[in-house]
């Protein structure tokens, strides 16, 4: 549970951030809209938030280091910086490589921090005599494309937590899942096996007969989506961060398959669906809608206790609740995408019903719309607007503030005078008491 005096201190700084919304919009994305007009004059496709002058004297940071100092400052202190973002999204164009030289990085050409390589480069278990082996197998899965994502990810902070290596049998679940996504299978078999034990740290099992030589640990995805590391916020979140850069540091493009033989479909489809040639300097936002079929506003009020987030509003995702994020960012000009699983249609219809919501709504195209590909639109968006109680929604805003996003929203409350704001921090996906998933 959060404190109470910090409770306290994130209601002081989310009334100071509302003040300061109401003043100005913000700079960041002004000077992404004069970018924007200008490329188009131009017919220059470069990333719009790829345009700041770096200031010299103020070296920037690793990714390790920028994870720790966003999740290490006062709430008031992030919210503030937040709302200024030309030094925070230099980290999406600027990356600090380990040789210490600057290198651009892009997901679908659109700037993004993946980070340096891995800093965690000793896999669980290879210093140890230990013959334990934690063991994903089987096809069962528990819940939708965020909660496996999440299994998937725990695994691999319970295999660290406990310095036990990770095996995952071919064919099994984890496996199924990771290369639609990420990690394709492309040219030789045995060197693309290499290549994903490494990434990932873990050891892919062909036959039962290879497990006879370790003590196997079996467990299964509905504890995997429960566990709680007993590391600390910040090594907890660190490592997520920096398994999920690895993750997006292969993503695929269309290219390679499946394990069953398939090919892949591109993570930029959406986008390239959507904006075409513009994809890359394209200025938009994207709601994520999801009812979670009857059990949605329970999970949602559970949250609600931790946070103080309203209790019904990332569900019903009201005209006037996205009006109050987006009007002062100067992003009811540009377009709004609605990412859904369909089974909210009143929520989507009362959006397109608004006078001036309505007329930028935009939808994906049927063709276009796949889990991979809504799920980059909002990780590469320039503003995020989901559901604490998704999962979905959850690993959207983990990655985004993996890959050096800024402007997500997810915790949001009115406060005595009726006035919506964020009541919790971008830090708040991985806390313990709130990560369900």
């Amino acid at each position: 549970m959060v404190p109470s005096k910090s409770l306290a201190l994130i209601a002081i700084a989310v009334l100071a951030l509302n003040s300061l919304l109401q003043l100005n919009t913000d700079p960041y994305l002004q000077q992404q809209q004069q970018q924007y007009t200008k490329d188009n004059e131009s017919n220059n496709l470069r990333a719009s938030s790829g345009d700041y002058e770096l200031e010299q004297e103020q070296p920037l940071p690793t990714s390790e280091q920028l994870t720790l100092r966003i999740l290490n400052r006062r709430d008031k202190e992030r919210r503030m910086e937040d709302t200024n973002l030309p030094y925070t999204n230099n980290q999406n164009q600027q990356i600090i490589s380990s040789s210490g030289m600057n290198e651009p990085s892009y997901i679908c050409n659109r700037p993004a921090d993946l980070g340096a390589p891995a800093q965690h480069a000793t896999c669980p278990g290879s210093t140890t005599n230990s013959n334990k082996l934690i063991l994903l197998d089987g096809t069962d899965t528990y819940g939708r494309t965020g909660n496996n994502l999440m299994e998937f990810l725990h695994a691999l902070q319970y295999s660290r937590d406990n310095d036990i290596q990770l095996g995952v049998k071919y064919g099994s679940w984890a496996m199924r899942l990771l290369p639609r996504m990420w990690l394709s299978v492309t040219g030789d078999q045995s060197q693309w096996e290499e290549q994903f034990e490494k990434a990932l740290c873990i050891k892919i099992i062909h036959k039962t007969v290879e497990l006879r030589e370790y003590d196997v640990i079996p467990i299964d995805t509905k504890s995997l989506l429960l566990y709680k590391s007993k590391q600390s916020l910040e090594e907890y979140a660190s490592f997520q961060q920096q398994a999920i850069r690895t993750l997006f540091q292969n993503y695929n493009t269309g290219e390679g398959k499946t394990l069953a033989g398939y090919g892949t479909r591109n993570m930029c489809e959406g986008i390239d669906a959507l904006f075409g040639k513009d994809s890359a300097s394209a200025i938009y936002s994207v709601i994520h809608i999801r009812q979670l079929e009857k059990v949605g506003y329970a999970i949602l009020a559970a949250v609600s206790k931790h946070t103080g987030c309203d209790p019904r509003a990332a569900v019903e995702m009201r005209p006037d609740y996205i009006r109050t994020i987006l009007k002062p960012l100067g992003m009811l000009n540009h377009p709004i995408v609605v990412i859904s699983d369909n089974q909210n249609i009143e929520a989507i219809q009362r959006l397109l019903d608004d006078p001036e919501i309505g007329p930028r709504i935009v939808l994906v195209p049927e063709e276009a719309a796949w889990s991979g590909g809504d799920m980059t639109l909002g990780v590469m968006s320039n503003v995020f607007i989901g559901n604490p109680a998704s999962s979905f929604s959850g690993f959207v805003a983990k990655s985004r503030l993996a890959l050096g996003k800024g402007h997500t929203y997810l915790f949001r409350a009115r406060d005595n005078e009726g006035k919506w704001s964020t009541v919790c921090g971008d830090s708040c996906v991985f806390y313990k008491e709130v990560n369900h998933f």
